[in-house]
């Protein structure tokens, strides 16, 4: 059994309201006390004080650092209860593992550029609970000494100071220890036993050594295999746009408007794009530009030209270029004229006004699937009243 979560990494500065030392050097008041990060980081790194920000736990003498690889994990001795699986880049799954009589979750994260098997991602943390450990004659001890099933909250207040966060609920006293986004550690205090009976760890960095995987440079059989239209489409339920005289029909790959003339600007563009994620690319021609993001569909890291653009726009906002939809629905094209087009192919759309512009969405079933039409309709403006000044046409993966 496991529980699978996607996530953006991200950088959250957090306010710590909780010391960083043991209990003889612990302030319970930090209300009345600020100290740089630099400060903090210093004062955590003295071995002889000990921390919760040393993310470690020590079972029955054996102590846990996270975060660690899987290999690092299971020498331990714990046996995987699912069955083997993979991670994309930049997501985390909890799997369960036993050891003798006991069982513990852990997080398994793929901080690398390419999707993995889970025996070659990182272990990020733990969540240790009396559920499967209540009768187990094992020893739990976090830095400081607190001891699960036998530390109470003023035990832990003292060795750690004031949480950063508490939840108080019927049954339990939550406190959290938080550093950073998913870098903090969960100590639970059940009111009925009075002393921690759960302990989660988590710490979603890399860990020394950490070693993010290779990236391809060779062209995937599903961009070679791309055919790009020869001309649009009559009907309108494809997703189709013509940009400065050629047809795309979307997603298309990267490469092949590079074919038709379009450069990469390097320095503006991602180098590298993880598997099953996304970057940016900057590209240019005949002095126009336009930013993008660029999906990857492989399992591996690959390099953008062999990414995918799920839409394309064209118009006074982004290209000053010819460009059409299914149906010839055209750049300049008259509001009335493109009107009767939906209306006699039987087109439901959307549409919405804002100031001087009208907006249509058409050929919509699902988030990420459309044509969108923008219309000038004001009199003060070079713009010719009444006609299509801008479209789009977007059709992502699945």
């Amino acid at each position: 059994m496991k529980k699978r979560y996607g996530f953006l990494l991200m950088s959250m500065v957090l306010l710590l309201n909780g010391t960083l030392v043991c209990a003889e050097q612990a302030q319970t008041d930090l209300d009345s006390v600020t100290q740089s990060s630099e400060d903090m980081t210093e004062d955590v790194s003295d071995e002889d004080a000990g921390s919760w920000m040393d993310y470690q736990l020590t079972i029955d003498g054996d102590v846990y650092t996270f975060p660690m690889m899987y290999e690092d994990f299971t020498a331990y001795g714990w046996v995987l209860d699912d069955e083997e699986d993979t991670l994309d880049p930049h997501t985390y799954s909890i799997y369960y593992f036993t050891k003798e009589e006991v069982q513990c979750s852990v997080y398994i994260l793929n901080l690398g550029i390419n999707t993995v098997s889970i025996e070659d991602c990182i272990v990020a943390g733990i969540t240790i609970d009396n559920y499967y450990w209540e009768d187990a004659d094992s020893t739990v001890e976090l830095p400081c000494g607190i001891v699960k099933d036998v530390s109470t909250l003023d035990d832990i207040v003292a060795a750690y100071g004031t949480p950063t966060d508490t939840y108080e609920g019927e049954l339990y006293t939550e406190y959290t220890y938080q550093e950073d986004y998913n870098e903090e550690v969960e100590l639970t205090v059940y009111k009925e036993s009075g002393v921690l009976e759960e302990i989660t760890i988590e710490k979603f960095v890399e860990p020394d050594g950490f070693d993010e995987g290779e990236v391809s440079s060779e062209e995937p059989q599903s961009v070679m295999a791309y055919v790009k239209p020869d001309a649009l489409s009559d009907d309108l339920t494809e997703y189709e746009i013509e940009l400065d005289g050629s047809v795309y029909s979307l997603p298309v790959p990267v490469n092949t408007l590079l074919e038709d003339g379009w450069e990469l600007v390097a320095d503006d563009s991602d180098s590298v794009v993880a598997a099953h994620y996304y970057g940016w690319v900057y590209l240019r021609k005949d002095n126009q530009t336009f930013s993008t993001t660029v999906t990857n569909e492989e399992d591996y890291a690959t390099i953008p030209e062999y990414c995918w653009i799920e839409d394309l726009s064209v118009g006074v906002y982004t290209l000053d270029m010819e460009g059409a939809l299914p149906g010839n629905i055209q750049i300049g094209m008259n509001e009335e004229d493109f009107l009767a087009v939906l209306n006699d192919a039987g087109m439901e759309y959307e549409y919405t006004e804002s100031g001087d512009y009208h907006y249509y969405t058409y050929n919509s079933p699902s988030y990420g699937h459309s044509c969108e039409v923008a219309i000038y309709a004001g009199e003060d403006s070079y713009y010719e009243k009444d006609t299509i000044i801008e479209i789009t046409c977007e059709n992502s993966f699945d």
